[in-house]
């Protein structure tokens, strides 16, 4: 991410891809007065510059037998470790959404959709027998609240 900063505008056009994330340019273009091109030009530079972090779907599932199984992995590593051959075997596995490492305590706690218990049984002895890790805790959960706050929602 580059230390620019943003303007009037790209802040405009970040609000809008947030609330519509597949609004075409066209449409982003004219709610903010930009031309297509000055808007294409400004939306990649947010890409480029790593304002813009991808562009995602929340899906839903209808039928609850196709719906996924939501589960954590809680990893304790071993004290010492750097956990840098974990870190990297976590890129492997697609049904991780999110790693998060505990205040450096040598904790990371993974958050996964799984199609079913097999799969995270199998992903669990995939990081079990890894030497950087001490223990393992698996559970199933169900998720309760599906989106992500926005600026606007935090502390409203």
């Amino acid at each position: 991410m580059t230390g620019r900063e943003l303007d009037a505008m790209d802040q405009k056009i970040l609000s809008i891809l947030q609330d519509e994330g597949r609004l075409p340019s066209t449409m982003i273009a004219e709610r903010t007065g930009l031309t297509e091109g000055q808007c294409a030009e400004r939306i990649l530079r947010l890409e480029l510059d790593g304002y813009i972090g991808g562009y995602t779907i929340v899906r839903n599932y209808p039928d609850a037998a196709t719906r996924p199984l939501s589960a954590l992995i809680i990893i304790v590593q071993v004290p010492g470790r750097s956990g840098h051959d974990l870190h990297r075997s976590m890129e492997s596995i697609p049904e991780i959404s999110t790693a998060e490492l505990v205040d450096n305590d040598h904790t990371v706690i993974l958050r996964l959709q799984v199609p079913d218990l097999d799969r995270l049984s199998s992903i669990a002895t995939f990081f079990l027998v890894q030497s950087s890790v001490l223990a393992l805790e698996v559970s199933t959960t169900q998720p309760i609240l599906s989106h992500r706050p926005t600026p606007q929602t935090i502390g409203s």
